[in-house]
């Protein structure tokens, strides 16, 4: 796998401004604006299971994102012998759904999280680039909706809302000042969100689509992702497994990439 430095990739940045880009998105791009990761909302899920089950630890275990807190549940799902192993790649769509068995009370939920945030400095960053044309489109597997909220600020910025209710306008010219905006995960406001394994492995067929469309021409910046989806890393794998002339830059935090995320670099860098 091929590793960038900051200022390395900062500077391969640099000498493509001239170049349309792409931005994927994940939950630990909201952090910043007091958005839970992935990873909490996965404790917070846990947590919530321990304590309908065990009523007398209401108050001693609430905190969630306390290590001492997390050791606790985790020991005690671990005996139940029914749960996933702690940080296997189905925990999340297998947390989520256990916890809230109703599609509506996972609407809810996410609905909760992201109630009155407003976009930290990252999301003000990526529209002043959608300014200059930098940047073209962004999508997200987060439920949000805080880089539509940002790019309406950033007049005569215009961007372009979609979702799987509103896939077909995805294919369309690049037009200067417009941002598209696409929520690959679907969004509490309008549609179904994509939660659970089966909701999760079954992407909007025309948004993956779509996504390969785009990254044939351009370069993808990937930001706060983990991978856990399946089907959209089947079809970023679809994408680098032919030949192209776009580059996919992962950002993260640390040099340990998931398996998946190894292998789709791997992939990028063969072809």
């Amino acid at each position: 796998m091929k590793t960038l430095q900051m200022d390395e990739f900062l500077r391969s940045l640099k000498q493509n401004i001239d170049a349309p880009h792409s931005f994927l998105l994940g939950a630990g791009a909201s952090i910043e604006s007091g958005v839970q990761s992935a990873t909490d909302c996965i404790w917070d899920w846990k947590k919530e299971i321990f304590l309908s089950q065990n009523q007398g630890a209401i108050g001693t275990y609430n905190n969630s994102k306390s290590d001492n807190v997390r050791r606790v549940i985790q020991n005690w799902l671990n005996a139940q012998n029914i749960y996933p192993d702690e940080n296997s790649e189905e925990e999340y769509s297998f947390f989520a759904e256990k916890a809230f068995p109703i599609a509506d009370d996972r609407r809810k939920y996410f609905q909760n999280l992201v109630v009155n945030r407003e976009p930290s400095l990252g999301y003000h960053l990526i529209s002043m680039l959608a300014q200059q044309n930098i940047v073209k489109s962004v999508w997200t597997t987060n439920f949000d909706g805080l880089m539509i909220k940002c790019a309406y600020q950033y007049t005569p910025l215009v961007p372009i809302e979609i979702t799987a209710e509103t896939s077909s306008r995805v294919y369309r010219e690049d037009v200067e000042g417009e941002l598209l905006c696409v929520a690959l995960h679907g969004d509490y406001k309008y549609g179904k969100l994509k939660n659970t394994t089966q909701e999760l492995d079954s992407q909007d067929g025309e948004l993956v689509k779509a996504l390969l469309h785009e990254l044939t021409k351009r370069d993808l910046i990937v930001l706060g992702y983990s991978g856990r989806d399946l089907s959209l890393m089947d079809a970023l794998l679809q994408v680098y497994s032919s030949t192209g002339a776009g580059k996919l830059f992962w950002c993260g935090y640390g040099m340990q990439a998931s398996p998946s995320v190894e292998k789709l670099i791997d992939t990028a860098n063969q072809n």
